[in-house]
């Protein structure tokens, strides 16, 4: 049962995780896999990030902590500086170099990084827990957008330190999939069961 799948920016490097299953890697654009079992016993693999070379990447399990790594998927991590407890996370994003992580946890708060996600820092400014779907990143990081299930789309210009809600486009959606170009201009959101959004000016 495919979850999410991460790519390289040349695309050579993929990853992919399985709902109940591990993480599969390929280092040639998909034609062969690789599964990783050293993670242990099967998990609930949710969303997973890549740096633009493919050798950092960062994957969620769901009920359970972040992983890393720094070997494109050879060998990983297990990260529970996240408060030390497991969580329902829901979307995880990377800055091309790797080094700065964001992640979401549904009915929640957004968790960010600026080691490659060896530590965690948990931001509460943006109120009560909502419903967090999907996040995503510019290159650089410095620009952030989540999409909050039932809420609205929310975006950050300093690696996720503040954040501003935006609310002009109406009444709340069933927000799910975020993406966003690389110098964060550009966004791209679903609504379940609904259509399309874009935005050309940083999500304003």
């Amino acid at each position: 049962t495919w979850r999410f799948i991460t790519s390289s920016a040349d695309g050579t490097k993929l990853a992919a995780t399985v709902h109940g299953g591990n993480i599969w890697t390929s280092s040639n654009s998909g034609v062969t896999w690789t599964e990783n079992t050293s993670t242990g016993a099967a998990k609930s693999w949710h969303h997973i990030t890549s740096s633009a070379d493919g050798t950092k990447l960062a994957a969620e399990v769901n009920a359970g902590h972040i992983w890393t790594s720094s070997d494109s998927g050879a060998t990983w991590t297990e990260n529970t500086t996240t408060s030390g407890t497991t969580k329902y996370w829901h979307g995880i994003t990377s800055s091309a170099d790797g080094t700065k992580l964001a992640a979401v946890e549904n009915n929640g708060n957004i968790y960010t990084s600026t080691d490659s996600g060896a530590t965690w820092t948990e931001d509460t400014s943006v109120g009560a827990t909502k419903g967090w779907w999907d996040i995503t990143s510019s290159s650089d990081g410095t620009k952030l957008a989540a999409t909050a299930r039932f809420g609205h789309i929310w975006t950050s210009t300093d690696s996720g330190a503040t954040w501003t809600v935006d609310t002009s486009v109406g009444a709340t959606k069933g927000w799910r999939q975020i993406t966003m170009s690389a110098d964060g201009t550009k966004l791209a959101a679903t609504v379940a069961n609904s259509n399309l959004w874009t935005s050309n000016d940083s999500g304003a």
